[in-house]
């Protein structure tokens, strides 16, 4: 048995080529095998604070543990980075995860050396071979592939992940849609609808939101949920946030030009424009090239991309309103309210989530909505209800003084040129 002086980690090619030889010479052995993909989670941290030559002393002290552990007929190799390979033995996958890896998690957990004793987590995916035929690149790539796909990556504890055929799946299918969101964004296939909102006490329509729509080759709608994260991942959400906005205030110019009615239009900062320094000059930029009032603008901020820094939120709501746009609050009540922000950022508008019109009404849901709609109306801002479809809340909100109301009761999303027959008759 090897002792832990004469274990050292190496830094070059032939790690790999050793655990290569292996997996080729085991592939044609009787025994049942795993490969596992080993990552340090948050290594870089180590490295920072202690710099790259004590980064490599923890990665050493990891690779000793590691070949300590192994059983006879077992290998490991250092990949590069923070990441290692095993083939460990494996007639079983349950055995594997529980009697083997999570032992070893907690043998690295406790190594003991000061700088990360109990403070040294792993996320770790697993590739049973099967067949002979899957190369041990592939093998590689499909434990990594699970490993980053575990729900569980990101939480401050070690993770295990088995790779089945449903995470090359759901990959594979991110990854079409990443590049049919960026084809659909070049050959101009996001629509714009607008959505009315309606003022309560007399059903008139006094503005709209603008909504992105997408429709597939056979002209059937693609959720929102689908490709919105997509498009924030990759991008090009602000420049579609931004060509909408243009295009919407084409939209106005042209029908104010034309003397035709107008009301204002309402524009959602997408999660990933929230944090870019330009956004309010770029808005302002685009407005500037037409002829149109400010108060034709709103500009709604979802509450779930803005809680996370109050100070942050609190500027750009400013600089918009400074400027002379409306300004509202999107999503009110979605599991994320806060009082401060209510305090403190100066809308002019705040909707009421649609998760308080989704059952039939009661005492208690009653008095929340009251209470609500009174402490907003006390802030002097103006209340929307978004969501409503019945009649039992649309008569709930007339009484309780709601300002405006959008949702399917009145008008579902619609084309623009819809929005225009119903704005004009």
């Amino acid at each position: 048995m090897e002792t832990e002086k004469n274990i050292t980690l190496k830094h070059d090619i032939y790690d790999t080529l050793y655990i290569l030889e292996k997996y080729c010479d085991i592939k044609g052995s009787e025994e049942k095998y795993a490969l596992i993909q080993l990552n340090i989670k948050n290594f870089r941290y180590f490295n920072t604070n202690y710099g790259s030559k004590a980064g490599d002393e923890i990665l050493t002290l990891v690779f000793q543990k590691i070949m300590m552990f192994l059983e006879e007929k077992e290998y490991t190799g250092y990949l590069y980075a923070d990441n290692f390979v095993l083939l460990l033995k494996c007639d079983d996958s349950n055995y594997l995860i529980y009697e083997r890896l999570i032992p070893l998690i907690d043998i690295l957990y406790r190594i003991d050396d000061e700088r990360i004793y109990r403070n040294l987590f792993m996320s770790m995916g697993i590739y049973m071979i099967i067949d002979p035929k899957v190369t041990f690149y592939d093998a590689l790539n499909y434990a990594n592939l699970c490993r980053k796909e575990s729900e569980t990556l990101f939480n401050r504890s070690s993770c295990i992940e088995l790779y089945e055929e449903s995470f090359y799946k759901s990959y594979m299918d991110r990854m079409k849609l990443e590049i049919d969101t960026a084809d659909a964004y070049k050959d101009y296939k996001f629509v714009t609808y607008l959505q009315p909102k309606v003022r309560l006490i007399n059903g008139e329509i006094i503005g709209a939101e603008t909504l992105l729509r997408w429709f597939d080759k056979d002209g059937n709608s693609i959720p929102l949920y689908k490709f919105l994260p997509i498009l924030n991942q990759n991008g090009y959400i602000k420049l579609i946030d931004i060509d909408t906005f243009e295009q919407m205030c084409q939209y106005l110019d042209t029908r104010i030009k034309n003397n035709q009615k107008v009301v204002p239009i309402s524009f959602n900062i997408s999660k990933s424009y929230f944090y870019d320094p330009d956004i309010v000059q770029d808005y302002i930029d685009v407005f500037e090239k037409y002829n149109i009032p400010k108060e034709y603008i709103e500009i709604e901020f979802m509450e779930s991309i803005s809680l996370n820094d109050t100070e942050h939120l609190k500027k750009i709501v400013s600089d918009f309103k400074e400027y002379g746009f409306t300004c509202s609050l999107d999503d009110f009540g979605d599991g994320y309210s806060s009082f401060n922000v209510l305090l403190n950022a100066r809308f002019d508008i705040i909707k009421m989530d649609r998760q308080f019109f989704l059952n039939n009404l009661n005492g208690n849901s009653n008095l929340v909505i009251k209470t609500i709609i009174d402490l907003i109306h006390s802030l002097n801002m103006k209340v929307i209800a978004e969501g409503v479809e019945s009649e039992e809340h649309i008569e709930c909100l007339k009484e309780y003084g709601c300002d405006m109301v959008q949702g399917y009761y009145y008008y579902k999303p619609m084309p623009i040129d819809s929005f225009n027959m119903i704005l004009d008759s």
